[in-house]
Formats: C-alpha cells, sequence, structure tokens
C-alpha cells in the first residue's frame, strides 16, 4: 500500500472555541478514534503555558497522568495556579473530553537565576550528536495508516550506549504556529519508554510480533534544568522491567547542545492481547 502524502502545513490541532480539535495526525496506533500519547502529552505542555507568571520563568517538572485516551474530537484544556510565590509556582493541569478527564498533571514553575554551579554537579560525559536519517523509516509499516507517526522523524545514534532516539515534530500544531520549546519535549518524552524497543528492532531487522509482551506509559515526568534549544530532542532511555507486569524507564534528555533534563515513565506490561491496532493486522508470520 502507498504511502500518505501529508501537506507540510497541516496542523496537528485547530482552535474550536474554547477547545483543541485533532487533526488526522493526532491519530494514535493503541485504539481507533483515540489520539497518540505525544499529542496529549504536548496539549498538557499548552494548558501550562496558558498559565500567567510572569516573564522569566519556565517549567522545571511536568507529571501526567494519563487516565484515559483522548478521543479524535473536541478536548478542552485546563490550568490554574494552586500557589504563585516569588521563586516557584504550582500548577494543575486537565484535559476533557466527552464529559471526562483524560489527563491529570500537575507542573513546577522556577523564577531563572544565572548562578553559576561547580562541574562536578553537572550531567558526565559527552553529549550524542544527531545522526544522519535512516536508510529506511521504522514507521514504513503503518505508511498506508494515519497517524502521529506522519508528523514526526526519528534518527537514531547507535554509537552511543545505550543508543539515543532523536525525535522532532515536523508539522504546526496549529495553523501557523510551532512547537514551543516546552511542548517539543513533552510530546518527545511520550516516546521514553518505546526507545529500547525501536532500537533493538532497528538494529536487529526484528519485527513488530517478535515478543511476547506489550507496553504502554500512564504516567510521565518530566524534569527540566534549562529549555530546549532547536527541534531535536535526543532520548537515551535506560529500561528495568520485571515479571510482575510492571516496569520503570528513566532518560536522560538532550538537544543538540547537551543535556536539558530527564524523563522518567511507569510502564504497564501486558500480553500479546493487548497489542495495538497495526500490530494485531500484522500476519504473524510477516511480523
Amino acid at each position: 500500500m502507498s504511502a500518505i502524502h501529508i501537506p507540510a502545513d497541516l496542523p496537528l490541532f485547530h482552535r474550536q472555541d474554547d477547545c483543541l480539535v485533532p487533526t488526522r495526525l493526532a491519530a494514535g496506533p493503541w485504539y481507533p478514534g483515540t489520539q497518540h500519547g505525544s499529542t496529549m502529552l504536548l496539549m498538557v505542555a499548552m494548558a501550562a503555558e496558558q498559565v500567567p507568571g510572569g516573564d522569566n520563568r519556565q517549567i522545571t517538572r511536568l507529571t501526567v497522568d494519563m487516565m484515559r485516551a483522548a478521543p479524535m474530537g473536541p478536548v478542552s484544556l485546563q490550568a490554574e495556579a494552586r500557589r504563585q510565590g516569588g521563586s516557584l509556582d504550582v500548577l494543575d493541569l486537565a484535559l476533557h473530553a466527552e464529559g471526562r478527564e483524560c489527563v491529570r498533571a500537575s507542573a513546577l514553575r522556577f523564577r531563572l537565576a544565572r548562578i553559576p554551579v561547580i562541574d562536578r554537579l553537572r550531567f558526565p560525559g559527552s553529549s550524542p550528536a544527531l545522526p544522519a536519517p535512516l536508510a529506511e523509516s521504522p514507521f514504513a509499516h503503518v505508511a498506508h495508516r494515519e497517524g502521529f507517526h506522519q508528523a514526526s522523524e526519528i534518527r537514531v545514534d547507535l554509537q552511543s550506549d545505550p543508543s539515543v532516539l532523536w525525535l522532532r515534530l515536523r508539522q504546526p500544531v496549529l495553523p501557523g504556529q510551532t512547537a514551543t520549546p516546552l511542548q517539543r519535549v513533552a510530546l518527545a518524552a511520550d516516546w521514553t519508554y518505546s526507545v529500547p524497543n525501536i532500537i533493538h528492532r532497528i538494529r536487529t531487522g526484528e519485527g513488530l510480533r517478535s515478543q511476547s509482551f506489550f507496553a504502554i506509559n500512564p504516567d510521565t515526568t518530566i524534569n527540566l534544568q534549562r529549555q530546549p534549544e532547536g527541534e531535536w530532542i535526543g532520548i537515551q532511555a535506560y529500561p528495568g522491567f520485571d515479571d510482575y507486569g510492571a516496569g520503570t524507564v528513566a532518560a536522560p534528555l538532550f538537544d543538540q547542545q547537551g543535556v536539558i533534563g530527564f524523563c522518567t515513565q511507569s510502564v504497564l506490561i501486558r500480553g500479546e492481547e493487548a497489542a495495538p491496532m497495526h500490530v494485531k493486522d500484522i500476519p504473524t508470520d510477516q511480523g
């Protein structure tokens, strides 16, 4: 089947009154009619940025609990300051759709200050470099499907240990509006738990049905020490899975100048019956 053409100006969302309405690029792989986790995290970042806070402040921690997948329909963003102080703000955030709460989140926002720190407390090691484009897209098996994979590009640095997956958003968020630095980090961070598997498939050529379990990330916590620069966000994931249906993945996050912070995710592990819809469509002898 041939790939779907995506106009360069097709955004992820349109505004409708006080809601965001997703376009076909927001679709996720798990259930029909639902959004990708990346677009849900991006909307949470948008909500955080709506809370007035004065100049020279940045979100330094964003914790997101995804209680259900947002639908491919209007989503309202709710955001308020629980506490606002001279140096620290605490924000409460939520996404609602179809009369239900899809996401509950909280954020810390710091007032920035230029204070030099000692070198031994900086992130150790060298920063990974952005690699060349992949010879073949890891999304080739879903090129005929509409979804967020068509709005993003990934690259993989196989020389680093663990390998680093880089991701950028190719499409505007809203008509004529590109993603902010916080939005770029949020949408990329959703991929943290899947980085080890994506890199393994690229290294080995194994199919999507080569393992007997699948995993999703019901939560994401991002800690930022500075705002990212540029389009690309790098993720170097360290997984910790066990045989009881749960795991954790932790990852330093990078831009092309160096480390920007960290991401952690709790991972819900289930059997083959929980595979996303695009995997279930693949014949066993081809997966």
